[in-house]
Formats: structure tokens, C-alpha cells, sequence
């Protein structure tokens, strides 16, 4: 609960809290008014009217005060589902948060809706109805103790049904969160796979089994929502209890005290109204109980550290690198794919990298790109004046094999939404011959389906030259093109004064500098 806390804006929560003690006094209006009507002259046109607006006037003055205080309420949790998402979304892509891509969506799309509605909503009223019981007590005490603290007992024992279903709740809460996660990896899947899918004609199949994943869903729920009611439900009879029976008493002691019709009436009033915030206090209480998995998923990403780390090294722009590997080895457990790996390749030349599937292509341009660190051996990028720069993006552009087209413009597929100018985007899809193909248009909207192959992988080429590194990495960008595209990217991609290392199937050894082939340096027993 601190480190949710520790997030929220202290201002906002002063306020909050402010705008709450006053709120929590509507609770005991009635009360007054009752108290103050019976002492009203009838008579008194004057009397009246006064009361009459005074009256009037404390109801709007009391939710003019709900009013600011809901206000506020949504704008705590707007602040802080903005501050988790953005933390979320920072980790995962740092990798340091270790979701995987249905688990981030799943959390964005279901699980902090969950959290403010069942988890932060109820932490953030506790102080209305907390103050509001705490006023109604102090109000019942004032009129009558011996009957006033009947009420207040007859009140508390709603209470009783959420200790006895506590685990319950919890274990509920907690089966429902799985079942969500399950049912979005599930959804996640049949979206992503739907080509699959319908080429090996399992469309009734799959989709069995994400409807299955969806039912699962729908009766975790159906099993959460019943049991908040089945607490519900116990509490309405000890509600009877706790306010029939004081009532009843109050009756007999009008006989012997000077307890008044009115003040009864107004303490019944006060009771209910004590009853009320309490029963949306074990509301809450049964809300949070249940959420606790959520909350666990919230405070967990918090408690990461904060900030971006891709901060870009800026002596490495514009420098020539050559690449310096010395006895590079590399294992996945068991596996062993290549070791004593000895090269040195020169700025601006071009390579070829070849290998059976497993060999390990793959590896070296993650290890290449600092994707991955664990190997033994070095790897070292060296300018022209001496200065060494370990892998990692500020040094490699990567051409991926298969591009992703992401839903929206053009515009916004090059720049990733990164502030560059029109006329560097312009010039870059003009180098690779795709902006005449699409009009000239760099609001036209893509969804992946609107582009040839052909034309993905010019946008990816485009992607990698608006962030040209001294390093270029080139993974099968032509396996699934024809020959005339192959060729075409092909040259746009040699064209570039940069050191290129490529990874392809069909070739031509005269197009590079060196061929490597990575079964020259396999492990052998």
C-alpha cells in the first residue's frame, strides 16, 4: 500500500481527503434536519422558510463537496493508470519486466481496469465511509449512549460474513486474474495466427479452443460475483438485527427517560446511515481482498526502476567502425553452435553469412546488436582514432526478415512516432523507390494488408536508413521476394556507405567482400 501511495500526487490526496471529512457528514443531515424540524414553531411562516432554505442549502453545500471529491477521486486514478501503463510499457521494453507480449497486453487491457475498479476505488474511498461511520458513532454516543452503542454494535456485525469468506474472496480474485490472462494469450493467439490457421484447416479447432478460454473467463467471473453476493447476502439479515432490535429498545425507554420520539427517530436515521458507509466499507474490504494478485502485478512493475535506458551514444554517430570479434564462443546449455570465432571486418565492407538453420546466424546478430551478453570471448566496435564501442543499437540498424507493419500512417511507420522532418522522410522513401508507389502520400493508412512484400521490405529498409548505423544487418530480406525485388533491394541495400553483414540462402558470392560459414567454428567433441 506505500508504494502505491508514494505515486499518488500528495496535493491531489490533500485535497481528497479535505473534500472527504466534509463529504462524510451527509451521512447525519437527515439526523439534524429531524432534530432541528422538531423544534420548528409551526406557526412561524418565518421559522419555516428559514429552515426550509437552510436546509436546502447544507444538501448542496454536502454534494457540491461529493462532487469535487469524485472529481478528484478520477483524477487520481487517471494520474496513476497513466503512471503504470508507462511503467509497464517502459519494462517490457527494456526487458526487465519478463512478460510476455500477450502478458503486457493482458495487463494494459484488462488487468489495471481491474486494479482501479476493484483495488484502488475501494482503497481511495476508505477515508468517506471511514469518516462517515466515525461521525454517525459519535453522533448516536451524543444522543443516547447505552442506545447508541447498540446501534453501533448492531451495525459492526455485518463484519462477521467478510472474515468468515475472506480466503474465499481472495482465492476467487485470484483464479479470475489467471483465467483473464489465459483467455487474452488465447485471443492473442488465434489473431496473430489466423493465416496459420486457416491454411492447415483448423479454424473449429482453434476456435473451440479460445472459446474455451473465453467460458473459463466468463465463469471465474460468474464465481467472483457470486461470492461478493453471497457476503451480501448474509449481511442483510444481521442488518435487520442491528437495526430493529435497538430500535425496538429505544421504544421501552421512552417510557422511563426523556428520550423523544424525534431524537429515536433521528438516531434510527443515523444508524441507517452508519449501516450504509459500512456496508460499502466491507464492499471495498471483499474488493480488495479479492484484487490482491492485481495489486501484487502493480507494485511489482513500481518497484522497477525508473527511466529509459536506450540512451544513445553519441560519439559513435558518424564515425566508421570496423568490427573486432577475438575467440567468440557460444552455448544455450547443451547446445554448443560456435566457438574460437576470430574476425576482423573492416568499415564499409560486405559480408555474407551462411550456415545450416541452427548454426547460430541468428545468435551472432543478436550478440552483434547487444541483444544478447552472455558469450565468452569479446566483441568490440573500433573508430578510426582508436575508441572502442561495445554492441548494441547505437551501433547496428537491423533489416529484419519479416517487417511489422504497425495500424497507422506511413508517416508513422518510418518514424515511430520519433520527431523527424518530412523532407529527411521523403528523401529516405524516395531512395528506396516506395513513396511514388504510394502516391506520394505519407498519411496513407497501412494495416498490413495494403503493401507487397516487396514493398514491406523497402519500409524497412527506409526504417533502418532514416537511422543509419556504421553497421548494417541484414536478415533474408529477400527469401520471400521475387528475383526483379531481390535484386532491387538488394542494390538499394549495397548502395549504403556502411560495413553490411547479411544472412541469405540465395546468393551471389560476387556481391561480397567475405563469406563466413559458421560450421567452420562449431564445437566438436
Amino acid at each position: 500500500m506505500g508504494t502505491i501511495f508514494k505515486h499518488i500526487s500528495k496535493t491531489k490526496l490533500f485535497f481528497y481527503l479535505l473534500f472527504s471529512l466534509l463529504y462524510s457528514l451527509q451521512g447525519l443531515l437527515t439526523s439534524f434536519l429531524i432534530q432541528v424540524a422538531g423544534k420548528v414553531d409551526v406557526n412561524d411562516n418565518r421559522m419555516i422558510l428559514t429552515f426550509g432554505l437552510s436546509g436546502v442549502l447544507l444538501f448542496v453545500f454536502i454534494y457540491a463537496c461529493m462532487y469535487v471529491n469524485n472529481i478528484l477521486a478520477r483524477a487520481i486514478i487517471e494520474d496513476f493508470n497513466v503512471l503504470i501503463s508507462k511503467k509497464a510499457i517502459e519494462k517490457f521494453y527494456q526487458r526487465t519486466l519478463q512478460y510476455s507480449p500477450s502478458e503486457l497486453n493482458s495487463f494494459l487491457a484488462q488487468d489495471i481496469l481491474m486494479f482501479w475498479q476493484e483495488y484502488l476505488v475501494p482503497l481511495i474511498i476508505y477515508p468517506i465511509f471511514g469518516l462517515s461511520i466515525l461521525a454517525s458513532v459519535s453522533y448516536l454516543l451524543i444522543q443516547h449512549i447505552q442506545l447508541g452503542l447498540m446501534f453501533t454494535v448492531g451495525g459492526f456485525l455485518m463484519i462477521i460474513p467478510q472474515f468468515i469468506f475472506h480466503k474465499m474472496l481472495k482465492r476467487r480474485g485470484e483464479e479470475l486474474s489467471k483465467a483473464r490472462e489465459n483467455s487474452m494469450a488465447s485471443i492473442t493467439d488465434f489473431t496473430k495466427g489466423i493465416d496459420t490457421i486457416r491454411s492447415n484447416q483448423a479454424s473449429q479447432q482453434f476456435s473451440v479452443h479460445v472459446l474455451d478460454a473465453i467460458k473459463n473467463t466468463e465463469r471465474k467471473q460468474y464465481h467472483y460475483f457470486t461470492s461478493h453476493n453471497l457476503v451480501m447476502f448474509w449481511t442483510g439479515p444481521l442488518k435487520g438485527i442491528g437495526l430493529v432490535i435497538p430500535l425496538m429498545i429505544g421504544l421501552f425507554l421512552m417510557r422511563t427517560t426523556s428520550l423523544t420520539l424525534t431524537t429515536l427517530l433521528a438516531m434510527m436515521t443515523a444508524s441507517m446511515n452508519l449501516i450504509s458507509p459500512l456496508q460499502q466499507l466491507l464492499e471495498g474490504t471483499s474488493s480488495l481482498q479479492s484484487s490482491t494478485a492485481i495489486r501484487d502485478k502493480v507494485v511489482s512493475i513500481l518497484q522497477l526502476s525508473d527511466g529509459f535506458t536506450d540512451v544513445k551514444e553519441k560519439n559513435v554517430e558518424g564515425r566508421k567502425l570496423c568490427i573486432d570479434i577475438d575467440h567468440l564462443s557460444k552455448s544455450f546449455g547443451e547446445k554448443k553452435l560456435f566457438q574460437q570465432l576470430s574476425l576482423n571486418i573492416p568499415f564499409g565492407k560486405k559480408v555474407l553469412l551462411t550456415g545450416a538453420s541452427g548454426s547460430g546466424k541468428s545468435t551472432l546478430f543478436r550478440l552483434l546488436s547487444g541483444e544478447d551478453t552472455e558469450y565468452s570471448g569479446t566483441i568490440s566496435f573500433e573508430s578510426e582514432n582508436g575508441m572502442s564501442f561495445k554492441p548494441s543499437y547505437d551501433c547496428v540498424s537491423v533489416i529484419h526478415q519479416k517487417p511489422y507493419i504497425f495500424n497507422g500512417s506511413l508517416r508513422d511507420n518510418v518514424t515511430l512516432f520519433q520527431d523527424f522532418s518530412d523532407s529527411s522522410i521523403i528523401d529516405v522513401l524516395q531512395k528506396v523507390n516506395l513513396l511514388k508507389e504510394v502516391g506520394n502520400n505519407l498519411e496513407l493508412h497501412l494495416d498490413g494488408q495494403n503493401l507487397s512484400g516487396g514493398q514491406m521490405m523497402k519500409l524497412e529498409l527506409a526504417r533502418a536508413l532514416l537511422r543509419l548505423k556504421p553497421i548494417l544487418l541484414v536478415d533474408e530480406v529477400t527469401a520471400s521476394l521475387d528475383d526483379t525485388n531481390a535484386k532491387e533491394i538488394r542494390q538499394l541495400i549495397y548502395y549504403q556507405d556502411c560495413t553490411i553483414i547479411e544472412i541469405a540462402h540465395k546468393f551471389n558470392k560476387d556481391n561480397y567482400d567475405e563469406v563466413i560459414k559458421l560450421e567452420d567454428y562449431r564445437f566438436r567433441d
